[in-house]
């Protein structure tokens, strides 16, 4: 089921319906934005897609079975990232690349951002923190004395001595440290997807805009600059379908039996992070109720 409507920041609510009548002060957000956050992508055929299965299980199928609300705040960055995606698409025409066209296999659906037919590379756009590109890149450092030759002003027992070199950190890309974590399953589903309609996909890369780029917290973690591009790597299709084969059955049982699954795993709600905070559907989840049962 569809979006219902936005969340006032004094819990208040407005249905799409009389958005145009939305106290914009109130609310805090133009009539504008709230109008672009409303747009929902339309599966005609209701498979499930590669996203929503990326997602919990119990979170898809919430999403799915009820109508909700959410807090416009809490799409700031997801809104950010569609106007990204749309500026890119009207760039990106032509023969020479496949751009957003929605795709389907093994009953699961899927939008590549872009595959360049020329290069054979898969590319993807994401507006990322700056802890999440860290990550996906790889992103570690080793102490080094400082470039500008400064010195310690003052001795701390255990840790430096006055005069002694300040030593500060040199950060560098470590491959094998690289996780780009649930990008890796989405991006090789992607691939599969275009192998279907006999393309070869030779690399695929995420270009990351770091949302939090240029800050302190940003730089802390070694990221100095606004845009990455990062290799997603390339997986075994078997390992890759197995992962969507497994998600999309168990979406499948839920919706045609109309039965909650089983809570979404640590990794799915980000160590519980998601469920706290950031998932649209934590007020109807039962799991954060304490009541399994408490649903249709």
């Amino acid at each position: 089921m569809p979006i219902k409507g936005f969340i006032y920041p004094n819990g208040d609510t407005i249905s799409l319906v009389g958005l145009k009548s939305v106290d914009t002060k109130l609310m805090g957000i133009t009539l504008p934005t709230l109008l672009a956050l409303a747009v929902q992508r339309d599966d005609k055929d209701r498979l499930p897609s590669t996203t929503e299965l990326i997602s919990g299980t119990c979170e898809s199928y919430l999403k799915r079975t009820n109508d909700y609300y959410i807090d416009p705040q809490d799409k700031a960055f997801a809104l950010a990232g569609t106007m990204h995606h749309l500026k890119m698409e009207e760039h990106a025409q032509g023969e020479d690349y496949l751009c957003e066209v929605q795709l389907k296999m093994h009953g699961i659906t899927g939008v590549p951002d872009l595959y360049s037919k020329n290069e054979e590379i898969l590319y993807d756009y994401k507006n990322a923190g700056s802890y999440k590109v860290a990550k996906a890149l790889g992103m570690s450092y080793v102490m080094t004395d400082s470039p500008t030759g400064e010195v310690y002003k003052t001795s701390r027992a255990g840790k430096w001595k006055k005069g002694s070199p300040k030593q500060v950190r040199q950060f560098y890309v470590d491959p094998e440290k690289a996780d780009p974590e649930d990008w890796t399953l989405q991006l090789n589903f992607y691939r599969i997807l275009i192998n279907n309609i006999d393309r070869k996909v030779k690399k695929i890369f995420v270009q990351a805009t770091v949302r939090d780029g240029g800050i302190m917290a940003s730089r802390d973690r070694g990221i100095s600059r606004n845009i990455y591009m990062i290799p997603i790597p390339i997986m075994r299709d078997t390992a890759v379908l197995e992962y969507f084969f497994d998600k999309r059955d168990k979406f499948n049982y839920a919706m045609e039996n109309n039965k909650l699954p089983e809570k979404c795993n640590e990794t799915e709600t980000w160590d519980g992070k998601k469920c706290e905070s950031y998932c649209d559907v934590r007020s109807l989840c039962p799991y954060m109720k304490g009541n399994k049962n408490d649903t249709k």
